[in-house]
């Protein structure tokens, strides 16, 4: 049986991509006993792809099908897809900097790769499943696939999740701005503050649970730190708010951070605050801080 497949002739790269990879299936067929073929063919705006499965029974078609259908998944995901979030972006969005698109575009595409879909009470691994198995499910009433109209016209629900998909993305791009915003302020206010200690130990042991100690050792009590540590503190802060505002205002020449957990939020909050300032301990044989210190700051 063969299978049309068309797309717009002025669409160079796409039709370089869509040629490569119905090349790379019909090598990997013939490979494997198929008698398959590919051909193509210049109709008015459009080129086409002709291609003869060489099945020799229902089963050997099928399985046709399924191959045909994930290679135009992988084609749809990879060269229509980025596309389509652009044209999102742009539209619904009204995002125009060329910087900004890219960087949101990238959020998307990370969203969608880690997410899993689900259609007709079935859930699918990826996207790219998903849409094989839709894909090959038309071959089975229609040997003839226009990429751009399939796309437009019988992906509703697939579109529908893009633009979720890129709602989410750009919440998370706008709050990682305003967090590298924050940080870059934070930068700023260390820099120009006068060092009141020579060094800081904080001690990290997981989650909710930092201490502050002197260069000796000590604990840090609340009497030595700045009185601007206790104004610009809120009901509603943390013990890590409390943390980052002391040194802040204490705005120490260098903090040792002591921690077994580099990926913590804390931790790498403060070493983009601190950059050059901090240093970070995981054995303590040269510093002498213990790590199992349990008492207050």
């Amino acid at each position: 049986m063969a299978y049309l497949v068309s797309i717009f002739l002025k669409e160079r790269a796409k039709v370089i991509q869509l040629r490569a990879c119905l090349e790379t299936l019909i090598t990997q067929l013939q490979e494997k006993g198929f008698g398959c073929s590919l051909e193509e063919r210049i109709i008015g705006d459009r080129q086409f792809f002709l291609c003869t499965s060489g099945s020799k029974n229902r089963s050997q078609e099928r399985k046709w099908q399924k191959l045909l259908g994930q290679t135009m998944a992988e084609f749809i995901c990879d060269c229509q897809e980025p596309e389509m979030i652009r044209h999102i972006i742009r539209s619904e969005y009204q995002v125009q900097y060329t910087k900004e698109i890219t960087q949101i575009e990238g959020y998307a595409r990370r969203l969608l790769e880690s997410s899993a879909w689900e259609h007709a009470r079935i859930v699918y691994v990826s996207r790219r499943q998903k849409l094989a198995k839709q894909i090959s499910l038309y071959l089975k009433e229609s040997n003839k696939m226009a990429v751009d109209g399939f796309v437009r016209f019988r992906m509703k629900t697939y579109r529908k999740a893009l633009s979720k998909c890129v709602k989410e993305a750009l919440d998370e791009y706008l709050l990682d701005k305003e967090y590298k915003e924050f940080i870059q302020l934070l930068r700023y206010f260390v820099s120009v503050q006068i060092p009141k200690m020579d060094v800081v130990h904080v001690i990290h042991q997981g989650r909710r649970r930092l201490h502050m100690l002197k260069a000796d050792g000590t604990p840090l009590k609340f009497k030595e730190m700045d009185g601007a540590a206790h104004e610009v503190m809120e009901p509603t802060f943390s013990h890590e708010d409390f943390i980052v505002s002391t040194l802040l205002n204490i705005a120490p020449e260098k903090v040792i951070l002591h921690t077994r957990d580099p990926e913590e939020n804390i931790v790498r909050t403060l070493i983009q605050i601190f950059e050059d300032r901090i240093l970070v301990c995981n054995s303590c044989s040269k510093c002498g801080i213990p790590l199992n210190f349990h008492g207050d700051a």
